[in-house]
């Protein structure tokens, strides 16, 4: 077994399936959507995992790494999925202030109510440093 740190940016192919427990966190909206897992709806602090697979072959890129000293609970990687995203999709809204502001796209508006067009959200997600040890991949 050889030491490996990875630094932000690098990437790895997973070689086996990865299953893990992916934490009901909006940190981890867009793989759960991407996964179709469904969370059940968040509980103040009472938040249950739900054991999610990322098969063999999926290349992840290493977006950030936590690891402080006396906070072993938080330890974690924050993960990239290359080449996957989430769809953009249009939503109707009555009011897209905020969005207007965040220069999210509109269509004319049509009796008070606009159509907002949503872009195509990167699969992101963060996994318990524990969780991560258990990979198997090669560097890419």
């Amino acid at each position: 077994m050889q030491f490996y740190i990875p630094e932000i940016s690098d990437e790895i192919r997973l070689l086996a399936d990865w299953q893990f427990d992916l934490y009901n966190e909006s940190r981890n909206d867009s793989l759960e959507k991407f996964l179709k897992v469904g969370f059940p709806q968040r509980i103040f602090h009472n938040n249950p995992t739900i054991p999610v697979v990322i098969p063999a072959g999926t290349i992840l890129i290493i977006d950030r790494v936590y690891i402080r000293k006396g906070q072993s609970d938080f330890s974690s990687i924050t993960f990239r999925w290359k080449g996957a995203s989430n769809p953009s999709y249009m939503e109707e809204m009555t009011d897209y202030r905020n969005l207007l502001a965040a220069g999210t796209k509109t269509t004319p508006a049509i009796y008070g109510k606009k159509q907002v067009k949503f872009p195509k959200v990167p699969i992101r997600f963060w996994a318990k440093l524990e969780d991560v040890n258990r990979i198997e991949y090669e560097k890419v």
